[in-house]
C-alpha cells in the first residue's frame, strides 16, 4: 500500500466510524484537530500534487489519483470542524467553508488531470490549489506557512 493511500485511509477515518444505515443524517464527529489532519494528511497530498515531474507508468499516475482523493477527502472533513480550541467555530464560517470547497474543487481538477494523464491540467491544478490554501492559512491561522 502506497503511502497516500495509507493517508487517504487516515483521512476517511478521521472523522470517526459512526454505525447506522446511509440514511443519517447525523454529522460525522471529528477526532483529531484540523491542524492535525492538515499536518498529517493534507500536506503530504499537496507536497505530491505540487510535486509532479513526468509520470509514466500506471503506478505513477495512480500515485497522483490516489494524492487528489486525500485532497477531495480531507476538504470534505474540514468542512466539520475538529478537536481544536477553534476548529468548530471556525467551521462555522461561511469563508471557511468556501475555502474548503476550493480545496474540494482543486482536488476535482488534480484527480481529472491524473485519470487523463494529461501533465498540463496537473500543473493548472496545483496552481489552482496553492491560493485557497494560503489564503485560508492567512484569514484563519495566521503565521502558517
Amino acid at each position: 500500500m502506497t503511502r497516500i493511500t495509507l493517508l487517504l485511509i487516515a483521512c476517511l477515518l478521521q472523522v470517526g466510524c459512526q454505525p447506522g444505515s446511509a440514511a443519517d443524517t447525523a454529522a460525522p464527529v471529528p477526532t483529531m484537530s484540523v491542524n492535525e489532519l492538515m499536518v498529517t494528511v493534507v500536506t503530504p497530498a499537496t507536497d505530491t500534487l505540487w510535486g509532479i515531474e513526468d509520470p509514466q507508468t500506471d503506478e505513477d499516475w495512480q500515485v497522483f489519483i490516489d494524492a487528489a482523493d486525500v485532497v477531495i477527502r480531507a476538504g470534505q472533513t474540514i468542512k466539520v470542524g475538529g478537536t481544536g480550541p477553534m476548529d468548530n467555530e471556525w467551521a462555522a464560517s461561511p469563508a471557511w467553508d468556501a475555502f474548503a470547497d476550493r480545496l474540494i474543487d482543486a482536488g476535482l481538477d488534480a484527480r481529472t488531470a491524473a485519470e487523463t494523464r494529461n501533465i498540463e491540467a496537473m500543473f493548472t491544478a496545483g496552481e489552482v490549489l496553492y491560493p485557497p490554501c494560503e489564503e485560508c492559512h492567512l484569514q484563519f491561522h495566521p503565521g502558517m506557512q
